[in-house]
């Protein structure tokens, strides 16, 4: 029990972490220096930095009033879960931190795609090859099925996005190149054997979105022009791998 709510807290403070990494990125463009509020551009104090109830004791507010948004205590409370669980099917062996790297991933890309509508292919491919050189050295998952998954999913996702490209040739594209990459780390991460399970997850969480909107359109209320297919293809990982579902 000791050891477990360690873990849980030790995701918790990764997913603080991960949002200093969600904010700097797509905004900066910098990794170091202490963390500024992005409303006010000022120093946070330490308990502004502590998961979730820095977020919740300002009322997801910063200073001047204005809102911040839910993702990111939404992240810490995904990346504590999700560690609790990883530590539950495998422990603390090389699994648990292989797939901690994979979701740390997931997140960072779905939290970003949620807040800019954009993937970073250094993200991605940074991704890419840090799960295959930890595969290749613990053997968690045959680098061969690692390329093949690799190539697989970006294959089909092209094949989405050219499809996409014909479907809406005057309208933006439902469906981008960012998405294809997406794909091609996911196949490495998970390997070519688990790959149709782990997308089909998140092409469901992105199918029941999408009909929601549709039929909320259908009534005439204003609804979403777009989705960020990309975050729910990244949240339906991270559940296909809290349940269980690489097996290693």
């Amino acid at each position: 029990m000791g050891t477990a709510l360690l873990v849980m807290l030790s995701g918790l403070i990764l997913g603080g972490l991960l949002n200093v990494l969600i904010v700097r990125i797509p905004r900066e463009g910098r990794l170091l220096g202490w963390p500024r509020c992005i409303r006010t551009g000022d120093a946070l104090v330490w308990w502004q930095l502590i998961p979730v109830v820095g977020w919740l004791v300002q009322r997801g507010r910063a200073r001047n009033g204005q809102p911040l948004h839910w993702i990111y205590p939404f992240v810490e409370v995904v990346c504590g879960l999700t560690l609790l669980r990883l530590y539950q099917l495998y422990g603390l062996g090389p699994t648990f931190y292989y797939l901690t790297f994979v979701c740390a991933v997931l997140v960072i890309t779905g939290a970003i795609d949620w807040l800019y509508r954009y993937i970073y292919t250094a993200v991605i491919f940074g991704g890419v090859i840090g799960a295959f050189l930890f595969s290749l050295v613990t053997g968690i998952i045959d680098w061969r099925l690692m390329i093949l998954g690799a190539l697989t999913g970006g294959f089909v996702f092209l094949l989405f996005y050219l499809l996409a490209r014909m479907l809406f040739p005057s309208a933006g594209v439902p469906f981008g190149l960012g998405d294809v990459y997406l794909a091609i780390f996911i196949g490495t991460a998970v390997g070519f054997l688990h790959l149709g399970a782990a997308l089909f997850a998140g092409m469901i969480l992105a199918g029941i979105v999408s009909a929601g909107i549709l039929i909320v359109r259908a009534t005439g209320r204003p609804t979403p022009t777009y989705i960020a297919y990309g975050s729910y293809l990244c949240l339906g990982v991270i559940l296909f791998i809290a349940s269980g579902g690489i097996g290693v």
